[in-house]
C-alpha cells in the first residue's frame, strides 16, 4: 500500500536557511515553501511554492488549513539589526506578530512548529550561553526575537525553539552573509576591517537545516542552542576563511566594535554551549575550519 508522504511548510523559504531546509526535506516529504517574493529562488523542483506573508493571519491560516502540514518550520525573520531601530513596526510585525500567527495556524491543524531564534536574546557579557541562562536583549531586534520566543513558550503549541548565530552558506539570490561578503572583498583585493571583540559560533546553514529536521522529527519541546561547535571572534574567523580559500589574510585588519558606531548594540562575548542539542538530538556540528571547508565544497557544486 502506498503511504502518503508527510508534509512540511517552510516559512522564509527563499532565504539562505529556507533554501537549505527545502533541500533537507524534499526527498522524503511533500514540501511547501512560503515566502514574500512572487517566485521561488531555489531553481530545483520537487516542492511547491506559495507567495505569502506570515504577518497576514487570515491568509496564513487558510493556507495551513488547506495543506494540513505535519511540520511548520519558521525561517522567516526581520534580521536587519541596525534597521530594526528605525523600522520597529515592520520588525515587530515579522518577528512577533508573524510568530503569533504561525502558532495560531499550527494549533488549528495540530502541526508541530519549529522556530529559529538567535543569540541576540542575550547581552553577550558572559558567553558561551546555555539554554537556561537568563535572556537580556540589548537592542530592538533582540527584544523582538525574545518576544517571539515568549509567544511560543506561553502557548500550548507543539513547538521547539532553535537558537543559532553567525549563519553562513550558499544559496540562490540571497543576501551576502559574513563569509560570502568577505570572500568577495578579498578576491577583489580589497582591504577589510573586522571586529576582534565580537565572539560567537559560526554556523553552516546546511548543517543547521539537518539539525532542524532532526529536532522537528524528535518531538522534543523547549529551547535548543544549535550552532557550530567552536566559539571564535570575527577577526580570527575571517583569517581562517582566508586560509581555507587561499586568499590574502594580510588584507584583514582588526578593529573594535565601538569603531563602527552601529545603531544597535551587539552582544560581544556571546557563543553557545550546544551540549544539550548534541546529547538529546544526537547532532554533529562542525568546528570553524571544518564548516568553512564544507562550505567551500558546497560552492563548487552550486
Amino acid at each position: 500500500m502506498h503511504l502518503l508522504r508527510k508534509k512540511v511548510l517552510i516559512a522564509g523559504a527563499n532565504g539562505l536557511l529556507g533554501q537549505q531546509l527545502i533541500k533537507v526535506f524534499r526527498d522524503d516529504y511533500e514540501v511547501h515553501a512560503l515566502s514574500l517574493q512572487p517566485e521561488r529562488r531555489l531553481p530545483d523542483g520537487n516542492f511547491q511554492y506559495h507567495q505569502g506573508d506570515i504577518a497576514d493571519r487570515q491568509k496564513l491560516r487558510d493556507l495551513v488549513q488547506a495543506l494540513v502540514p505535519n511540520f511548520i518550520m519558521n525561517a522567516a525573520a526581520f534580521t536587519d539589526v541596525d534597521g530594526s531601530e528605525t523600522q520597529r513596526e515592520l520588525c515587530w510585525k515579522i518577528n512577533v506578530t508573524g510568530v503569533e500567527n504561525l502558532v495560531y495556524a499550527a494549533q488549528k491543524v495540530h502541526a508541530r512548529l519549529i522556530h529559529v531564534s538567535t543569540d541576540y536574546v542575550f547581552d553577550g557579557r558572559n558567553g558561551p550561553f546555555r539554554e537556561d541562562d537568563r535572556p537580556n536583549p540589548l537592542g530592538f531586534y533582540a527584544r523582538s526575537k525574545l518576544a517571539g520566543e515568549n509567544v511560543l513558550i506561553n502557548s500550548e503549541a507543539n513547538c521547539a525553539i532553535a537558537r543559532t548565530m553567525v549563519l553562513y552558506g550558499a544559496g540562490y539570490e540571497i543576501r551576502p552573509n559574513f563569509v560570502t561578503w568577505l570572500i568577495e572583498q578579498l578576491r577583489n583585493g580589497k582591504s577589510v576591517r573586522i571586529v576582534d571583540d565580537q565572539f560567537g559560533n559560526p554556523t553552516l546553514a546546511s548543517e543547521l537545516a539537518v539539525a532542524l529536521r532532526i529536532l522537528a522529527e524528535s518531538g522534543h519541546k523547549g529551547v535548543y542552542h544549535i550552532s557550530g561547535s567552536e566559539v571564535i571572534d570575527r577577526y580570527h574567523f575571517a583569517v581562517k576563511i582566508a586560509e581555507v580559500f587561499g586568499l590574502d589574510a594580510s588584507l584583514i585588519h582588526p578593529i573594535k566594535t565601538s569603531d563602527l558606531k552601529q545603531a544597535s548594540p551587539r552582544p560581544l562575548r556571546s557563543g553557545f554551549d550546544i551540549s544539550k542539542a548534541v546529547t538529546e538530538l544526537n547532532i554533529s556540528m562542525s568546528d570553524v575550519v571544518g564548516g568553512v571547508q564544507k562550505f567551500k565544497a558546497e560552492l563548487a557544486v552550486i
